[in-house]
């Protein structure tokens, strides 16, 4: 039996129309002004027998019935003398599903053909009336015949009629529409099928193929309502579904299995009312999922309720996706006598499984029931099978019920240990293999760590998914990117084929998040869990404590990389110790590109690959050499790269290239690319206004936009005025980058975007650079931001101050909530104390930031103590307001 799953929220049984009729103010409902008021009355009035907890089905049939009267007395009024044409309503209106922000989907059906000028006109104005009371209409004006013929040309067309009912006019007109759709037979039940499978299929890549996504759209994700719809479309249109029957009554589902949709219909309705009553989309936004969780009854302390209710949401898109996958596949045999592509003849593959094209299936129903360890058999024959990639229905519904019967994790039997050891041998197939198995909910059968992620939401704008699917994502990186051709990864290609133990980096990329939501450092914790599954499950000493190791560490990779100074020989050798030697660096950056790949679609790009690209092989010289010896690699690899610059720079003297370049540290070749290097000798030797900064802006598609900016000044306000400028024009800074030259010459390079994370278009780069010009003229500018953030989410500010063996520089990190004009604002305060910035790196990681900075006072020395604490209060001060 499955266990039933349904929102908190209190329920009221009794008749909304009964128990709390909707009373208006309003008495001219034919004053346009006055029925507008009427209709935001109503709305509101809907919204009050939410709260109070009426059913939403309740709701939706008083809508509808509602909607009805409404339209038929405007009918009356408009169109009603012409006896030849009928009001229907189609679509989501159709079947009585008229939710508080769904369009109102209208067919108006002619019996005369051509439709009569009066009547037009007569049409006409009844459908501007109801444009000028402002509701979303979606209509549709046509004779049977044209009717017929639309359908014919579109899908959704022949889908929307399938689900209609009559409102006003001639009945029998509706009737004989029906009956003249019912009898085409252009869409046969073959090539309707098809249709509505490839239909499904383009919406789900849209929706990248997954159930949990962190802000989901509860009507067209994989796993919503539109999964329901597209079974009942195929139950009306190909199973002649009656007024009386269901699922279960024609034989796609099960009693036991229709329960369980009408469950899963129920939980999504309610969740799409309560978004209705906050947005007028069908997304459930991470900006409002405190207020739905609340108004769902989950609570409203912290994220806790957030979290229950998207596991719960997660749950029934996973149970819709499955019964949605068998349907399906029960409509293809029944129509197509096979499912897939095409008929293949059965192949037996054991005395259990059988192979039918690309689909396993059971030859035993009961077999699950009967020995639980065949779950791993399973998916072992998946894997040794690689043309099988999908479960067959059949055995879809035997894994279903032996998963529900089982008394303990399947972790607890040791030849279910074995077997699963074994299937994480073989790389090639895990991602698949363990897809199915979360897919099926296997996974978590089989161990309870995994249950504790399943459909965990990770509250943040940085991930799309949620910690599970996250992790899936990451096993298949880790094959996929050793594959793919583009620059970006052709270090992670290299670096991958020199593992020589796969199996290790795929269970620690299997274990890295499996201690999230359970509080505290989830990578420390994560590593003892990974230690206790390494020793259950009999891998060797040293596996298992690179395996423990790897999940430990697989944050300090990227933290290393993104807030830290990579060009520091101090920050490098830290490391170095921390990752031991070349075969542990290996590991950990192939994680560390998989992990970060896997978070959302556009946050590898060449940016990150060059700052991980300069970390790795500074690190991998640092774990094979002596500290001379890397010191003396880091000036040869300065040179090697000034030298390229000034090969390839055949547009300056070399004399000149070399007077330039020795204004500069060894640091800043590290830092650049060669063409960066020569991008910034040409131009700034062409430059000859030495009274005006040198401002050049160059595009780095998929990334962002970077400035150059070069002039002779070391005022604490130079870098101030220009971040404040930037926070003005609403740009996002991510990277920064200061190197002053031995003449006091500020080279700084910002990389940002938009507001929507795109490179800066080249029609408003005048006039940045016009701003920018403006800005540094001012002694001090304020601040000025016309709008403001709305606080979602809650990032405490740390001021930090990293050990430090070079008294050079006070290295300074801050963490604290990312906000429009933040680096601004951290600008403004280390200028007001006299601090010049050296070196910044602007990192932010969805809502959270972390800027590292390389500081000195105004004489160019480190802060003592007592300037620290000054600084350190300043910024929380500025910071927390």
């Amino acid at each position: 039996m499955f266990e039933t799953i349904s929102v908190p929220r209190k329920v009221i049984e009794t008749n909304v129309n009964d128990a709390f009729p909707f009373v208006s103010k309003i008495s001219d409902v034919s004053d346009i002004k006055q029925y507008r008021e009427r209709i935001s009355e109503y709305k509101d009035y809907r919204i009050q027998c939410f709260d109070k907890g009426f059913r939403v089905s309740d709701l939706l049939n008083s809508q509808t019935k509602s909607l009805d009267d409404f339209l038929a007395k405007i009918f009356e009024k408009y169109i009603a003398r012409f006896n030849y044409i009928a009001l229907v309503a189609v679509g989501g209106y159709g079947r009585r599903e008229q939710f508080l922000e769904s369009d109102i989907d209208l067919l108006i059906v002619s019996e005369l053909d051509p439709i009569p000028a009066e009547a037009k006109e007569a049409i006409e104005s009844f459908i501007s009336f109801l444009w000028d009371l402002k509701l979303d209409l979606g209509t549709s004006v046509r004779t049977i015949k044209e009717t017929i013929l639309a359908s014919r040309d579109d899908i959704t067309i022949i889908t929307n009629l399938i689900e209609t009912h009559f409102i006003a006019g001639n009945q029998t007109l509706y009737e004989n529409l029906i009956h003249s759709i019912t009898e085409d037979d252009f869409w046969d039940d073959e090539k309707y099928f098809d249709a509505k499978i490839k239909e499904q299929n383009e919406r789900y890549h849209a929706f990248r193929d997954t159930i949990y996504s962190l802000e989901p759209d509860i009507k067209n994700n994989p796993g919503g309502l539109r999964d329901l719809h597209i079974m009942q479309w195929l139950a009306l249109k190909i199973y002649h579904l009656g007024k009386y029957d269901n699922l279960h009554t024609i034989g796609l589902l099960t009693k036991e299995e229709y329960e369980e949709y009408l469950a899963c219909r129920d939980f999504l309705w309610d969740v799409r009312y309560a978004i209705h009553c906050n947005s007028n989309s069908n997304i459930l936004r991470l900006d409002f999922q405190k207020s739905i969780a609340k108004t769902l009854g989950y609570g409203e302390e912290g994220n806790a309720p957030v979290e229950a209710m998207m596991r719960d949401l997660y749950r029934i898109f996973h149970r819709v996706l499955e019964l949605n996958n068998m349907v399906l596949q029960q409509v293809s045999i029944d129509i197509k006598g096979y499912v897939g592509d095409e008929f293949s003849e059965p192949v037996f593959l054991n005395n259990a499984f059988v192979q039918r094209g690309q689909y396993i299936d059971v030859i035993d129903h009961e077999i699950f029931k009967n020995d639980p360890e065949k779950m791993l058999d399973l998916f072992l024959a998946i894997e040794s099978h690689p043309e099988i990639n999908k479960i067959h229905v059949n055995c879809l519904r035997a894994l279903r019920e032996g998963r529900r019967e089982l008394k303990d994790h399947l972790i607890t039997i040791p030849q279910c240990r074995k077997k699963f050891k074994q299937i994480l041998t073989s790389t090639d197939s895990l991602p698949l293999v363990l897809r199915l198995m979360h897919e099926t909910h296997v996974l978590s059968s089989y161990m309870p760590q995994w249950g504790r992620i399943e459909g965990l939401a990770q509250f943040d704008r940085f991930h799309l998914f949620s910690v599970d699917e996250h992790t899936i994502r990451v096993l298949s990186n880790l094959n996929e990117l050793a594959i793919k051709r583009e620059p970006i990864y052709q270090l992670f290609r290299n670096v991958r084929r020199k593992i020589a133990d796969p199996e290790i980096l795929f269970c620690a990329a299997l274990l890295h998040d499996i201690a999230k939501g359970r509080g505290g450092n989830h990578a420390a914790k994560g590593a003892k869990e990974a230690e206790s599954f390494c020793i259950l499950h009999g891998f060797n000493e040293y596996q298992t404590n690179l395996i423990s190791w790897l999940v430990g560490a697989h944050l300090m990779f990227n933290t290393t990389a993104t807030r830290r100074d990579t060009t520091d020989l101090e920050v490098i050798n830290s490391f170095a110790d921390f990752v031991q030697d070349e075969e542990h660096l290996n590991h950990l950056y192939c994680l560390t590109v998989a992990d970060i790949s896997a978070t959302n679609d556009n946050v590898w790009n060449s940016w990150q690959d060059n700052i991980f690209r300069q970390l790795y092989q500074a690190t991998k010289l640092a774990v094979t050499q002596s500290e001379a010896d890397l010191v003396k690699s880091m000036h040869l690899q300065a040179n090697e790269k000034r030298e390229r610059a000034i090969e390839i720079t055949k547009d300056c003297k070399k004399d000149d290239l070399l007077r330039y370049m020795r204004q500069f540290p060894n640091d800043y070749f590290i830092h650049y690319s060669v063409e960066d290097i020569s991008w910034h000798a040409r131009n700034i030797l062409r430059y000859r206004k030495n009274d005006e900064p040198l401002i050049l802006f160059s595009q780095t598609p998929n990334v962002g936009t970077e400035l150059l900016f070069y002039y002779k000044s070391t005022s604490p306000s130079m870098f101030t005025n220009l971040v404040i400028t930037m926070a003005v024009k609403q740009m996002n800074v991510f990277s920064a980058q200061i190197f002053l030259t031995h003449d006091f010459h500020a080279l700084c390079t910002i990389m940002f975007q938009n507001k929507k994370g795109q490179p800066l278009d080249h029609d408003r780069l005048n006039g940045l650079r016009k701003a920018i010009l403006a800005g540094l003229k001012e002694d001090s500018q304020v601040l000025n931001l016309s709008t403001i953030n709305h606080k979602i989410f809650e990032v405490p500010t740390t001021i930090s101050y990293l050990d430090s063996k070079s008294e050079k520089q006070t290295k300074l990190e801050i963490s604290t909530l990312d906000r429009q004009g933040l680096l601004a604002k951290i600008g403004i305060t280390l200028g007001n104390l006299g601090c010049l910035i050296r070196a910044a790196r602007i990192t932010t990681t969805g809502e959270r930031a972390d800027d590292y900075f390389a500081i000195t006072d105004s004489n160019g020395l480190p802060l003592d103590a007592n300037r620290k604490e000054e600084l350190s209060v300043a910024l929380k001060k500025a910071l927390d307001e």
